[in-house]
């Protein structure tokens, strides 16, 4: 038997996966079949194992198209230098404020179209729950970010630990994400300061960073101020 065009295959495995994203998004892994996602991707359920070899795979496959259409800004930050480098203590300061701009930027991104909101909510629920294929995923895709967070704080306060990293790491990166794990909630708490505005959410994080770092901000040092 001959075999389909390959632009047909790839345009199938494309359907497969956003059909996928939509129905696990909604129902989650175990409350999505096979063939419910082959009907609404409009394609033959033996498609699925021809291209991911099973559920699980293609539950992968919509997992990685996530943070593909999601591409992460602080992966492309410059690396921090080793705390030895003449100007790492700068440079660890300019990493620090422009992962927390890039992050809160990445987070707050508008979810207007439905896969990129399925998606969103997919890897968000992925990433809470701890899933399978949460050491492949973080392998792949969120290992800079806690890499170049910590090589920040690590040349700015090496007096610390790797517990005190760990939980300023935490305590950084969690301020940011509570506006995307549970908008509803702070909605309702928040009046007309919800939904917040990037780039003001991002210049407070960055100041209230800073002072827990105990490191001056420049722009309180032009001004003649501390923020200790």
């Amino acid at each position: 038997m001959a075999q389909p065009p390959t632009e047909l295959l790839q345009d199938v495995k494309i359907r497969l996966v956003e059909a996928a994203t939509l129905l696990f998004a909604e129902k989650g892994f175990d409350g999505v079949g096979i063939r419910d996602i082959a009907a609404k991707a409009q394609a033959n359920s033996a498609m699925v194992a021809y291209h991911f070899g099973g559920k699980e795979g293609l539950y992968l496959a919509a997992l990685r198209a996530g943070f593909e259409r999601c591409p992460s800004g602080v992966a492309q930050l410059d690396p921090v230098p080793h705390p030895g480098h003449p100007f790492s203590k700068a440079l660890a300061l300019k990493g620090i404020q422009e992962h927390i701009r890039v992050f809160v930027d990445e987070l707050l991104m508008p979810d207007s179209d439905p896969l990129m909101k399925a998606s969103s909510a997919l890897l968000m629920r992925e990433l809470a729950v701890g899933g399978p294929f949460l050491e492949e995923l973080n392998r792949e895709f969120m290992l800079p970010y806690f890499t170049h967070l910590r090589d920040c704080i690590r040349v700015l306060r090496p007096d610390w630990g790797e517990q005190e990293t760990f939980y300023a790491m935490g305590a950084i990166h969690g301020a940011a994400l509570i506006y995307k794990f549970i908008p509803a909630l702070l909605k309702l708490n928040s009046g007309p300061a919800f939904p917040p505005d990037p780039m003001s959410l991002s210049r407070f994080l960055t100041e209230y960073t800073l002072r827990a770092l105990d490191i001056e901000h420049p722009a309180a040092a032009r001004a003649g101020k501390s923020l200790t």
